[in-house]
């Protein structure tokens, strides 16, 4: 027990001999605690208004994107662009029987527009 008590007692004389020491130390603990309770509980609210807006939004409504056929092994076609058709919408809308709607967005990035502040060149349309 009085081992105990001697290491107690100095260690409360050595936090009060380096006061300012022992301040900036408790100081940056509190800081660093403070802190990362803050991003968590942003992070959680960010997470929580994410879902309660989709679900919102809905649980039979799709998003597909066009983009590059992914990198496979021995594919002649890796890489390349592929853009969604009409015909894609339809085989999607007829055979999607959960949807509640399906609504195409085509893209294409080969329509442009003339630009005239870049003396005649043509922009994408987007």
């Amino acid at each position: 027990m009085r081992v105990l008590l001697d290491i107690v007692s100095q260690s409360l004389a050595t936090l009060w001999a380096h006061k300012l020491r022992s301040f900036l130390t408790m100081f940056g603990i509190a800081w660093g605690v403070g802190s990362l309770l803050l991003l968590v509980g942003l992070g959680e609210g960010f997470r929580s208004g994410q879902e309660k807006n989709l679900a919102e939004l809905g649980q039979d409504i799709m998003f597909t994107f066009t983009g590059r056929i992914p990198s496979v092994e021995g594919s002649q076609q890796s890489g390349r662009r592929y853009n969604f058709t009409y015909g894609d919408y339809v085989a999607i809308r007829d055979q999607a029987k959960f949807l509640r709607a399906v609504s195409p967005v085509l893209n294409r990035e080969d329509i442009r527009q003339p630009d005239s502040q870049r003396s005649g060149r043509a922009r994408p349309l987007v």
